[in-house]
């Protein structure tokens, strides 16, 4: 059996507003867990929490039996929105994290072009983000989080605001780095297709305040078909399990 990487167990209250009530989940190394649930359920939140960027109003996320803590825990997260900086060229973009950790300038620098080449983009490492599209805005903020090996990576409907095209590239990119990799996902998102395409297992959020409804494992071969009947049987009963339009 597989070792529990993450042990959640939090409720999360905003003045007299529950967000989350008794969220209780665990995920294990290696694993791509999808989290969907309908827009405005605290998904962010949750993945805020997961991090270590918020507290919990009640109890805790633990990393390896440890409350979890950015500090301390190698965490990395992947945000809704292209997240470059303006004035830094993609390959001092992707290695901030080992600048910010002292890390060996050569090996810095050896690690960023890895990564870099990992997600595609070997021969862009000196261009700027005004120099390239939102789609490889986005494969910049997944080689920066790659970039410091993480235990976790946490991604926020990070392709939520990408075209229907550049998306679907993108979860056959997330899925061929996740399988070279295999770093523990968190991935969040609104999207069933995309949800049922990449999941491993998938847990399904409710409207505010949002808990658990349910979860599913995800069996289906890879790479996913998603207009075999399976993939579609799978994408209707969890659309009316999240309560989601799609």
């Amino acid at each position: 059996m597989a070792e529990k990487l993450v042990r959640a167990d939090i409720s999360k209250r905003f003045s007299e507003m529950d967000v989350l009530r008794d969220i209780r989940f665990e995920v294990e190394e290696n694993e791509f867990l999808v989290v969907v649930g309908p827009t405005g359920c605290g998904k962010t939140t949750l993945g805020n929490i997961l991090s270590g960027l918020e507290k919990p109003t009640e109890g805790s996320v633990k990393i390896r039996g440890e409350v979890v803590d950015p500090h301390v825990h190698n965490i990395s997260y992947v945000f809704q929105e292209p997240s470059c900086i303006p004035w830094y060229t993609m390959i001092q973009d992707v290695t901030m994290g080992l600048v910010i950790k002292k890390v060996d300038p050569v090996r810095t620098k050896q690690r960023g072009l890895d990564v870099i080449k990992l997600v595609g983009l070997e021969g862009f490492e000196d261009y700027y983000p005004w120099q390239i599209s939102g789609g490889m805005k986005q494969r910049v903020a997944i080689a920066r989080a790659y970039a410091t090996d993480p235990d976790l990576l946490i991604m926020d409907e990070p392709f939520g605001h990408l075209d229907a095209q550049t998306r679907y590239l993108m979860q056959i990119e997330i899925m061929r780095i996740w399988e070279q990799e295999k770093k523990t996902v968190i991935f969040i998102t609104n999207n069933i297709e995309e949800a049922v395409y990449l999941a491993g297992r998938i847990i399904i959020l409710s409207k505010l305040p949002a808990r658990i409804k349910g979860e599913y494992k995800i069996d289906l071969e890879r790479p996913r078909d998603l207009t075999s009947p399976e993939f579609l049987k799978l994408r209707a009963e969890i659309t009316q399990q999240c309560e989601v339009v799609e």
